[in-house]
């Protein structure tokens, strides 16, 4: 059970330590290295101080006692090492893009934990029952043998915050298992499918970031349209919708969450609306309204903020809570103003930034790529053969991806191009969608 904190303090800076993998500055995410991260988290299994050229020669050392003719190996070595095709054979080899030291160091810098903190905090209890079944050749089998004997068990890494956005990490999940019953599907699209949840949750992040009195969190509409289209000044939900609603809520996503900060009891860190939760259910009501009257007195103190009347119950002060977090970064003139805008453009940057275009007067649209509307149909679909086209849309909601009417009538037409589409009649209720893997 979640415990408020005793005394609420105010300090000169803002910061934050949870929920947000971007910082102002530093993001440039390496995703190979996430994902090996991940995969490692994933399988409890890591490779630990063990170089690239040591393992090439592990691998002669094998195929040298195994083949009578030692000049085969010149062709294994074109064929798998030299260009490090390897990594292309099976997700196992992603292991070493995430090694660690013997003396238990990261191999990777604090931008990539991060990141692979957000997912390993939305898996949860999930881990991949055993080692992931492929289909290798001889040979592939014996170079994965060769990697298989310098495994280590890795360290169990307890989570560190409870999942802000419930309802995205159980597609996280769902989506994880589907992958890894394809392991070549898998090896090719994990990164992939981290960065279109890197997308999903911090744009779904913004967007619920201030709804914490509404309850557990849940999809809110962001529009799209796909690539091949045109967009127009004329389509309300694309332009109002789409990315200009995900700027401006950005715009609140560093002052809540580090003013989030303040309310950390000990243990995993919480949502806003998970404590907001907890609090109201408290016995002690005067204890916690009294604890947030006091800071929110002194932050506006220390910030020197127009005044505010005092809270009369718990809800009112979460909102004086929230409004004077976000009112700080208000003033243009401050350094404060300057560096939420530094963090809402390396948002914009660094993670949504494969999915913006600027299509002329409509301004700057959010898109879907071909590549990535593959990705996403084939995670909604998952283990089931085919999908209703409305069935399959609301999968796409799950995961934070809306389109309008128009939209909807292109993806069909994109179906229908790439042969996964089935059409019982004209009605939409009668076209299915098939994976393509």
């Amino acid at each position: 059970m979640y415990r408020f904190p005793d005394e609420l303090i105010v300090s000169n800076t803002n910061k934050i330590n949870s929920y947000l993998p971007v910082r102002n500055k530093n993001n440039d995410f390496c995703w190979e290295t996430i994902t090996g991260i991940v995969l490692s988290h994933a399988l409890k299994s890591e490779v630990r101080d063990y170089d690239y050229e040591d393992f090439r020669e592990d691998c002669r050392k094998r195929f040298d006692s195994k083949l009578d003719d030692s000049s085969f190996w010149d062709v294994l070595n074109r064929t798998y090492f030299s260009g490090m095709d390897i990594f292309r054979v099976s997700p196992m080899f992603l292991l070493f893009k995430a090694q660690r030291k013997s003396s238990g160091s990261k191999g990777w810098n604090a931008q990539d934990q991060r990141m692979a903190e957000l997912f390993m905090s939305m898996m949860g209890s999930h881990f991949t029952q055993d080692r992931i079944n492929e289909k290798l050749n001889f040979v592939e089998a014996e170079i994965l043998s060769v990697l298989s004997e310098k495994l280590n068990k890795s360290e169990s890494v307890d989570p560190k915050e409870r999942p802000y956005l419930p309802f995205l990490a159980e597609a996280f999940v769902k989506d994880l298992k589907f992958l890894e019953g394809h392991p070549h599907y898998l090896l090719q699209e994990l990164s992939n499918t981290l960065r279109l949840y890197a997308f999903s949750y911090v744009s779904q992040l913004a967007l619920n970031v201030k709804s914490w009195n509404d309850g557990e969190p849940k999809s809110r509409p962001l529009y799209f349209i796909l690539d091949t289209e045109k967009a127009s000044s004329e389509r309300v939900h694309v332009v109002k919708h789409g990315f200009k609603l995900l700027s401006s809520s950005s715009e609140a996503l560093f002052p809540v969450l580090s003013a989030l900060e303040v309310l950390q009891s000990e243990g995993i860190k919480q949502p806003l609306w998970s404590i907001f939760q907890h609090t109201s259910e408290y016995q002690d009501q005067k204890r916690v309204l009294d604890a947030l009257n006091g800071y929110i007195g002194a932050f506006i103190e220390n910030r020197k903020l127009l005044p505010r009347q005092t809270a009369q119950n718990l809800e009112e002060a979460f909102k004086l809570f929230e409004a004077i977090a976000i009112e700080q970064f208000k003033d243009e003139k401050t350094t404060r103003a300057d560096i939420n805008r530094k963090y809402v453009m390396e948002c914009e940057k660094q993670i949504f930034g494969d999915f913006i275009q600027s299509r002329g007067r409509a301004g700057r649209v959010l898109v879907l790529n071909q590549d990535q509307l593959l990705l996403l149909t084939n995670l909604a679909i998952g283990e089931r053969d085919k999908l209703r086209l409305h069935e399959l849309l609301g999968e796409f909601e799950k995961r934070g991806f809306y389109l309008d009417g128009q939209s909807q009538q292109q993806l069909v037409h994109f179906y229908e191009r790439m042969g996964n589409v089935e059409r019982m009649s004209d009605s939409g209720d009668a076209v299915y969608v098939r994976r393509t893997v």
